[in-house]
């Protein structure tokens, strides 16, 4: 897995992005999953569904807002020699934003009630949709500036920015709900974003030095980068918006409140990707091909030992998981918890990793062919199971549409002279399943689900550990690299005891074997 290369100063500075970021969602989510715990209990099943369809019209209407300026300002920033000659390509993109934005809100307005007739078959949701209006405008100012933030290497307000949405939206949301109900709630999760948006235009003004007045001129090129990325995340937005369309005309209000209080636990893990996805963007950006083509594999199996082992646990303890965080009333979500952490038991295939590396190197069209064949899977596939298993038909199908976009980013990897390891990949998937069941076995001897809890994870993290070195998905190679990558990271410290254990039962593994040898 390990063939080290001169790639560990990126690296390095990959892994303090995303540890960075890891922290800040970490807190967001945090801040954000006190809020909603809270929420799901103030509103029921039914109300918590209401709540979590409520912003679909707005997340529609933002497809007619960003056409993927905002990442090509990150790739422009994370080129850039001289920060200061960002102004005029910031300028020219805050204000392309505010247009398209603005005139998108303005739109859905007098379309809210239409619109969620024909999106949610619930025209009666009308007025919670208008309430979402605003969010058109702050998503795509948060979203600019975040990434635009992150292509300029400032990790510490990247990191910043979603404690700042999660906190505000995590105090208003329920103190809102109390007197209004999910009307409050929808209202608390607008105030967030505005205040985090408004937040990152004021820092990203402060590091490029002020908005110049940029035109055409400015704004084509990022167009002519952005727009295969914009298709790519409009296509992924649609397909949200379906996929909340299929749950409102095939699934109850309590399914659906069950199915998003489920995502909550699979977002938790999805804070882990997101951080290194992000974190690997700007360094694809600054590689050439061939380096990049390296750095892929090593994102690729490292990013598993994460990933696949937070998604068998997942499987394993989904249902205690969803009883300690939400009580009885969520009978569904342990079912739903289980299909959706299966995604994660691939994520050595590069499931994180090939969307930044096709955006850094320029290969951007690759990313919009992708979103196509998820779609293609999807959309008929989700047609064909819903009537009959409605909500974890959905499930399935994005499971499947999520597999074969993945397969088909490898392919176009490989024809690219880039691979990941399918070895790793395999042996990794391997341990995190083979290490739940002395994990299940260890919390059943407990009937507090806390207790039981703590337990099976305790085990789960000692035998995952072992088998991760059985198995050979870690070597005395890798050991090295994950210490200097995480040397410059605030949890440099922890990962050193942890890799000084692993080191050590590694050396004890081939002693033990040179002694049995003949």
């Amino acid at each position: 897995m390990a063939q080290r290369s001169a790639l560990g100063d990126v690296a390095a500075d990959s892994a303090a992005s995303a540890v960075s970021l890891f922290g800040g969602q970490v807190l967001a989510t945090l801040a954000a999953g006190l809020s909603l715990i809270v929420l799901a209990r103030l509103l029921g099943p039914e109300g918590y569904g209401r709540y979590s369809l409520s912003t679909t019209v707005a997340s529609f209407l933002t497809l007619a807002t960003d056409f993927g300026v905002s990442a090509a300002l990150a790739r422009e920033a994370s080129r850039a020699a001289n920060k200061e000659g960002l102004a005029p390509l910031a300028g020219a993109a805050l204000r392309f934003l505010l247009l398209s934005s603005s005139c998108a809100a303005l739109a859905g307005l007098p379309l809210s009630g239409l619109l969620a007739g024909l999106l949610l078959r619930r025209p009666e949701m009308a007025g919670l949709v208008e309430l979402t209006m605003p969010l058109v405008v702050f998503a795509a100012l948060f979203n600019l500036s975040f990434y635009a933030l992150l292509g300029l290497g400032d990790a510490a307000a990247v990191a910043a920015l979603p404690v700042v949405r999660d906190v505000v939206r995590g105090v208003l949301s329920p103190l809102l709900a109390l007197p209004f109900g999910c009307e409050g709630a929808v209202a608390g999760f607008v105030a967030g974003y505005g205040v985090a948006a408004a937040a990152g235009v004021a820092l990203l003004r402060r590091r490029v030095g002020g908005f110049a007045r940029g035109g055409w001129r400015e704004l084509r090129p990022m167009l002519a980068y952005g727009l295969p990325l914009y298709m790519s995340t409009a296509l992924g937005t649609a397909l949200g918006v379906y996929q909340n369309s299929v749950l409102a005309w095939f699934a109850t209000d309590e399914e659906v409140g069950n199915l998003r209080a489920a995502a909550n636990f699979a977002t938790l893990i999805q804070l882990a990707s997101a951080s290194i996805a992000s974190a690997l963007f700007p360094a694809f950006s600054r590689l050439g091909r061939e380096d990049a083509a390296k750095a892929l594999r090593y994102a690729a199996a490292y990013s598993a030992l994460v990933l696949a082992p937070a998604g068998a646990y997942a499987i394993a303890e989904a249902e205690t998981l969803v009883r300690v965080v939400y009580g009885r009333a969520y009978t569904l979500a342990p079912g739903f918890l289980s299909l959706q952490a299966v995604a994660f038991l691939w994520s050595g295939l590069g499931t994180v990793a090939l969307g930044s590396f096709f955006q850094g190197v320029g290969e951007t069209k690759v990313n919009f062919r992708a979103s196509l064949v998820s779609a293609t899977v999807f959309v008929p596939l989700s047609l064909a199971l819903a009537p009959a298993l409605r909500a974890y038909g959905v499930v399935a199908a994005l499971l499947a549409a999520s597999l074969a976009s993945t397969l088909y980013s490898l392919r176009e990897a490989a024809r690219r002279g880039a691979s990941v390891d399918y070895g790793a990949a395999l042996r990794v998937g391997a341990a995190a399943l083979l290490a739940a069941p002395p994990a299940v076995l260890a919390g059943s001897l407990f009937a507090n689900h806390l207790a039981r809890l703590a337990a099976s994870a305790l085990t789960y993290l000692l035998a995952y550990s072992l088998l991760a070195l059985l198995l050979g998905c870690l070597g005395r190679e890798d050991i090295e690299a994950l210490r200097a990558a995480l040397s410059r990271t605030p949890v440099a410290p922890l990962a050193g005891v942890a890799l000084g254990y692993e080191e050590r039962v590694l050396g004890l593994a081939r002693r033990l074997r040179r002694q049995q040898a003949p």
